[in-house]
């Protein structure tokens, strides 16, 4: 009996051990700093730009809550898909250890994506609509170049803040990391 009760001692150690395990430097520069890279890949036109290229080949699909596929629009892929994929590397990064090393990288990056998720949900989910009632490519840009005047400035502050944190953070943890 005795042997048992150390043998489960042993295993509830191991258990709370690896449950406790802490990000190595490379997952937290993935967290922050890679995950941030489709943000800026999908700024602007370019996010618009991948849906027309997953709907021409008609991969634009969403999956409802009992996996079942279903052809989506603009605005349904916006909120189905995109939106929570955002909203899960943002929980993914708000999840991360803060210490005095990570500190300045995790909060940069939460800034990033709280900020990109905003005008997701509200600039970008304005645009979707505009492609699924049909408008012209020339009413779309304008409203896109528009919503680039407004956030442009601090969506480039925000990145070089995160490009800057995760230099220092890279460096001092001997991670490899370059910015193109």
């Amino acid at each position: 009996m005795k042997s048992i009760k150390n043998i489960l001692g042993i295993i509830v150690v191991c258990i709370l051990l690896t449950g406790c395990e802490k990000e190595t430097p490379q997952k937290v520069v993935e967290k922050t700093v890679l995950k941030a890279n489709l943000l800026t890949v999908n700024y602007g036109i370019g996010y618009f730009k991948q849906l027309k290229e997953l709907q021409k080949n008609e991969y634009l699909k969403y999956y409802d809550n009992d996996g079942e596929e279903y052809s989506a629009t603009y605005s349904q892929y916006l909120h189905r898909v995109t939106i929570p994929n955002l909203e899960r590397s943002l929980r993914d990064i708000q999840k991360l250890e803060v210490n005095e090393d990570s500190k300045d990288l995790i909060n940069a990056s939460i800034e990033l994506f709280e900020f990109c998720i905003d005008f997701y949900k509200k600039d970008y989910a304005e645009i979707a609509y505009m492609y699924d009632e049909g408008k012209t490519q020339q009413e779309i840009n304008q409203l896109i170049k528009e919503f680039k005047l407004r956030s442009f400035e601090e969506f480039k502050e925000k990145n070089l803040e995160l490009e800057e944190a995760a230099k220092k953070y890279a460096e001092k943890k001997g991670v490899n990391l370059k910015f193109v």
